[in-house]
C-alpha cells in the first residue's frame, strides 16, 4: 500500500508524462496525415460498435464505441482478480496513427473512471490508459493496454493493471 500523498504524486506525474508524450506524437501524426492529399486520416473509421472479451483486470466483457477516426470510448465489466470482486470501467481513448507503414496499428492514450466492489468493500477512482491495437480488414480488433489507476475509495491507493483482449465489430 502506498501512502496517500505519494499515490497522488505518482498519479499526477504519470498524467504529466502522458501529456508530454502525447503532444509530439499528435503533432507527428498530424504532419503525416497532412502530407496525404487524398484523405485527412491514414485509416478509415471502424464500424461504430465492437464487442468482445478482455483478460487481465478486469477479466470479462468489453465494448468500444468509435465517435470518429481518432476518438473512441471503451467500457469493460468483469472480475477483478487482484482484488477479488466485480469491476467496471469507462475510458475516453484518443488514437494516434504514428506508424506510417502500419496505419491499422494505432497507439492510444486516454483516461477514465473505474468502480469495483466485493462483499465487504467498494472502490473507485480515476485511471489512465496507454495501449496499442491492431485493426484487421475484417471487423476485428486485438488490443493490449496498461492502466495506472488512483483509487479514491475506500482509501487512496495507486496501482497498475494490464489487460489484453479482442473485439468483433458489428
Amino acid at each position: 500500500m502506498i501512502k496517500s500523498k505519494y499515490a497522488i504524486l505518482l498519479f499526477v506525474a504519470f498524467l504529466a508524462c502522458v501529456w508530454m508524450l502525447w503532444q509530439p506524437l499528435e503533432c507527428q501524426a498530424k504532419r503525416k496525415t497532412s502530407r496525404n492529399s487524398t484523405t485527412t486520416s491514414p485509416v478509415s473509421k471502424p464500424k461504430e460498435w465492437g464487442f468482445g472479451l478482455i483478460i487481465g483486470d478486469p477479466t470479462g466483457v468489453t465494448a468500444k464505441y468509435w465517435q470518429n477516426k481518432n476518438v473512441a470510448y471503451e467500457f469493460a465489466l468483469g472480475s477483478q482478480l487482484a482484488r477479488a470482486g466485480i469491476g467496471v470501467h469507462a475510458d475516453y481513448l484518443y488514437h494516434l496513427y504514428i506508424f506510417a507503414d502500419q496505419p491499422q496499428a494505432p497507439i492510444y492514450l486516454g483516461g477514465g473512471i473505474f468502480l469495483g466492489g466485493s462483499a465487504d468493500t467498494i472502490s473507485g477512482g480515476g485511471r489512465g490508459v496507454a495501449g496499442w491495437s491492431y485493426l484487421f480488414d475484417e471487423p476485428f480488433e486485438i488490443f493490449m493496454q496498461l492502466s495506472p489507476s488512483c483509487a479514491l475509495l475506500p482509501e487512496i491507493d495507486f496501482f497498475f493493471s494490464f489487460s489484453i483482449g479482442a473485439r468483433l465489430y458489428i
